[in-house]
């Protein structure tokens, strides 16, 4: 792998907002963002250099990117490996492939988790309704219905709460396998961010504890986590595991699930940056796109420190009239506000906000006071990714 000085072009795969923020990511390193989308219209763009767009399944735009580009990242895990194949050859795409072979399966995730020891929620593969009537004998209720493909086609995770959701699921089959999962009773959702370079190095950045709606939208990430000294160390153990295992360079993630018991689930793995993770920056210092552009790009990655408490809450379009009304009276507020395009969902995010101070418990209670966000536990069942 080839180190990357300013002025030289990275090419990014995929639009989106993960996208949009690692576009401008780039952009403040000195290095000149060239951007492939599905659409034209997509916020990526809007930061970019050079701006390509095309049909994502024809290797043509690929090979354009690849001309233009000392370096290549991809922001969308749902790509296709196929089309990512020829670039990965010439060593330009320090992620590799390897990873995006487990987290677009939830079934090869499932067997990679268990291949390493870790514990994670009893599922099955079904692949019809007869499946599911048996399974959930073991299962049990709740239990929900996820595709095996992540990220493709219009079809949605569904809770199963009862005999009668079961049997109404009937729909939700079309010949394609799904896996059947139990409903962990999560009383925490936590993630951690880790970066990899190309000599294997392995650094675990401090854990984040995310909240989400019941349509699992972000909606607050606090740092430092609250949970207990054992946990954070097992949480970090298993990041450093994954890291060892998977080949690949960047920032990927690690979620997790933990019970009122104290029982520790491991959910899910994520190549690159994500919005969880927009706390990094203003209590390390570090964003995590920054992150991933410096070890993509061989360059030093900083020891994680964490100077600072901090809560960073999405701003939606339920709730930007408000957060526009702060800027004038929240002046330790940071503000961030993402290009919006089309019609939004209510929940959708729009940008966010981040609140520090040296305790978490002055965080969490100047959050509350504002009346816009509430950071508390949720009682009635959500889903993952």
């Amino acid at each position: 792998m080839s180190f990357i000085a300013p002025n030289q072009t990275i090419g990014i795969i995929g639009g989106g907002i993960d996208s949009y923020t690692l576009t401008l990511a780039a952009r403040q390193m000195g290095l000149h963002p060239a951007v492939l989308t599905a659409t034209a219209n997509d916020p990526a763009l809007a930061a970019a250099d050079f701006a390509l767009f095309g049909d994502l399944s024809n290797p043509l735009p690929f090979s354009d990117l690849a001309d233009m580009s000392q370096v290549i990242v991809y922001a969308d895990e749902n790509i296709n490996t196929d089309l990512l194949k020829g670039i990965s050859d010439h060593d330009r795409l320090p992620q590799g492939i390897d990873i995006l072979s487990i987290t677009q399966d939830r079934y090869m995730e499932k067997v990679f988790f268990e291949d390493q020891n870790l514990n994670t929620a009893p599922y099955a593969m079904v692949v019809n309704l007869d499946d599911v009537r048996r399974e959930i004998e073991s299962i049990g209720y709740p239990a929900v219905l996820k595709p095996t493909q992540k990220g493709l086609g219009p079809k949605k995770q569904r809770i199963l709460y009862n005999e009668n959701d079961l049997e109404a699921a009937a729909d939700y089959f079309d010949g394609a396998t799904a896996i059947l999962e139990s409903w962990v009773p999560k009383a925490r959702e936590l993630s951690v961010l880790a970066v990899k370079t190309a000599d294997g190095a392995v650094t675990v950045y401090p854990t984040i504890e995310n909240m989400y709606s019941p349509a699992h939208q972000l909606q607050a990430s606090i740092m430092p986590a609250r949970i207990d000294a054992a946990t954070n160390h097992e949480i970090r153990r298993i990041a450093r595991l994954l890291g060892d295992k998977v080949h690949y360079v960047g920032v990927f993630g690690v979620t997790y699930f933990l019970t009122s018991a104290g029982v520790l689930y491991v959910a899910r793995l994520f190549p690159g940056p994500r919005g969880s993770a927009n706390v990094l920056e203003y209590t390390t210092g570090y964003s995590p796109y920054e992150l991933h552009l410096r070890a993509v790009c061989d360059w030093s990655i900083p020891e994680p420190k964490l100077d600072r408490a901090g809560v960073t809450v999405t701003i939606s379009p339920n709730t930007l009239a408000k957060a526009i009304e702060l800027i004038r009276t929240q002046p330790n507020t940071h503000f961030s506000f993402y290009p919006q395009r089309g019609d939004l969902a209510p929940d959708a995010p729009v940008g966010f906000a981040s609140f520090t101070a040296w305790e978490l418990e002055n965080v969490i209670a100047r959050v509350e006071a504002l009346g816009i966000w509430h950071i508390q536990d949720k009682e009635k069942p959500t889903t993952d990714d």
